[in-house]
């Protein structure tokens, strides 16, 4: 299957500074790739190389099999993006600055625009001025914009900006319909790692300048299993936890009057019933497992070199 986006080797350089060091990653039709990192980490970079918005300095870039240095209209014709906030005419309505993009790129563009409109839940206000859009509104009539020339990748830059906990459901839901019904490869950029965690099919944590982890979400899921905890609350924890060494040759870490294990919960029965036979009283029983956010942390501080699943 040929990707709809190739990003090989991709470096940027400012002077003497690589800002975008090596970069490879490939996204295919119907994926939803979260491209996350600190800020200044290259993601806006590497997006702005991607839409021919900032010179390349070497490495290639393919859309849909087009170069983006040497064949950038067809590559591009197939783009559709929201990079940073959306230019938009405030004193037209949402309606007439879709109408005046859609003359861009033609008649088909034009006849779009009410599904379009409908998509981003935008039939109550598509014909008031911008101006008095809230910053979530700007945001669904950007994403409008960029849908416009029916692209097959889609790339948004912090979509659920300024929207509420609703408009958030409601723009995964669009973008999930996106990637399945219409095929679309999309890309976000997004400090929203919970929501990332719920919509993405692709992670890729970029950090000085380097895809330092690009996984599936399965992958993902599978890591974050792997490093799930038990914490028993008990009493003599100190005692506990010399019991449970000596037996399983299981190192605890005592915090409190608890005591906590790095098992999964299907083994944790005969540790239980073990203490409860050395007359220690367990009170209670959680499970404790790392979220996306406490991986992305793990992952910036850990000195590992770059891997990658391409």
């Amino acid at each position: 299957m040929i990707p709809i986006l190739s990003v090989k080797n991709l470096t940027k350089m400012y002077g003497n500074k690589k800002v975008v060091n090596n970069v490879t990653f490939s996204i295919f039709a119907g994926q939803i790739f979260g491209f996350v990192g600190p800020n200044g980490a290259g993601k806006s970079t590497t997006i702005r190389m991607i839409t021919g918005l900032t010179p390349i300095t070497s490495g290639e870039i393919n859309i849909c099999g087009y170069s983006v240095m040497h064949s950038f209209k067809k590559a591009i014709s197939n783009v559709g993006a929201m990079v940073e906030m959306p230019q938009l005419y405030p004193y037209l309505s949402g309606l007439k600055n879709l109408k005046l993009f859609a003359s861009f790129y033609g008649k088909e563009a034009y006849n779009r625009i009410d599904k379009i409109v409908k998509l981003v839940g935008m039939e109550n206000r598509i014909k008031d001025k911008v101006s008095t859009y809230s910053l979530g509104m700007k945001q669904r009539l950007g994403i409008a914009q960029a849908l416009l020339c029916k692209p097959k990748l889609l790339i948004l830059d912090e979509p659920t900006n300024g929207l509420d906990p609703n408009g958030i459901v409601e723009m995964r839901n669009i973008l999930k319909v996106l990637a399945e019904k219409e095929e679309m490869a999309i890309i976000i950029s997004s400090h929203n790692l919970a929501e990332l965690e719920q919509t993405c099919d692709v992670i890729g944590l970029i950090n000085n300048g380097r895809i330092i982890e690009y996984k599936t979400m399965k992958e993902i899921e599978a890591m974050i299993e792997s490093k799930q905890r038990v914490q028993l609350m008990c009493d003599y924890p100190n005692y506990a936890a010399q019991a449970i060494k000596e037996k399983y040759n299981i190192r605890c870490k005592i915090v409190g009057n608890s005591v906590i294990l790095p098992l999964k919960e299907n083994n944790v029965a005969p540790v239980v019933s073990y203490l409860i036979h050395k007359k220690i009283k367990v009170y209670s029983i959680k499970k404790i497992q790392k979220t996306l956010e406490e991986l992305y942390f793990e992952l910036l501080n850990s000195d590992r070199p770059s891997t990658s699943i391409i």
